[in-house]
């Protein structure tokens, strides 16, 4: 059964914006080390906020546990928050106005080591995407990085006592969609027979010459192959 022809077309695209914000933490040792329990509802100790920064057409925050954090699914295993108390943990937080901002991001340390590259492959820990439609709250990760592997200096991540977080950000705007009517098909006119004779009386793209007597006929072999079973064996064949 034939397809149904296509009548109108939707299209759907949503704007964007990129942009990256980077923290620089020149002396990492002096932050608290209290890990936190991210289920009480004030600031504690051990958390550490940057300034508000602005990337991507909007308005962001870094968040450091230097001493790790757990949060209310944690707390239920005593096992799981020691495993967390060895670990940083690091969230991007919004502070812009809006109630619900589409956001992909990754977050990675930037390796500070000449030898090492800098944002990239093995020498960089980096954590992406994350998406999501709820705002008021950070997202990040409790677990981002051993905190023994971040503070041996011999890594890159944390030099002369500095700690360099750098976030990729892109938010998306409103999806727009547009319908406009299908383009028609395209239907080839009805002029085989006379393409072909002049294919053939001007040599156009002709790839073979054809000798009888004195005349030479300029000629094409794909068409000679598929309208005549001599030429189709000749041309298949090793003979020349």
């Amino acid at each position: 059964m034939a397809a149904a022809p296509v009548e109108s077309v939707c299209k759907t695209k949503a704007t964007s914006k990129t942009g990256a914000i980077e923290w620089q933490i020149d002396a990492w040792s002096s932050l608290p080390d209290e890990h936190v329990n991210t289920d009480a509802d004030d600031e504690q100790v051990g958390q550490t906020f940057s300034e508000t920064m602005q990337a991507a057409g909007d308005k962001w925050s870094i968040e450091v546990n230097r001493g790790g954090c757990s949060d209310e699914d944690d707390t239920e295993s005593e096992e799981v928050v020691e495993r967390n108390k060895k670990y940083v943990a690091i969230f991007l937080h919004y502070e812009g106005d809006s109630e619900a901002l589409r956001t992909k991001y990754s977050i990675t340390l930037v390796n500070q080591l000449p030898d090492r590259e800098d944002d990239t492959g093995n020498s960089s820990v980096t954590f992406g995407q994350f998406d999501s439609d709820t705002f008021g709250k950070q997202f990040g990760w409790s677990a981002f990085i051993k905190r023994s592997d971040l503070e041996d200096e011999s890594n890159g991540w944390k030099v002369n006592d500095r700690v360099i977080i750098r976030i990729a950000i892109t938010t998306f705007g409103d999806l727009e969609s547009t319908v406009a009517a299908a383009a028609p098909a395209f239907t080839p006119p009805n002029t085989v027979t006379a393409d072909l004779k002049s294919l053939l009386a001007s040599g156009r793209a002709s790839d073979i010459a054809l000798y009888c007597g004195p005349r030479e006929f300029n000629a094409h072999r794909s068409i000679l192959r598929a309208r005549s079973p001599y030429f189709e064996g000749l041309f298949s064949s090793s003979m020349r």
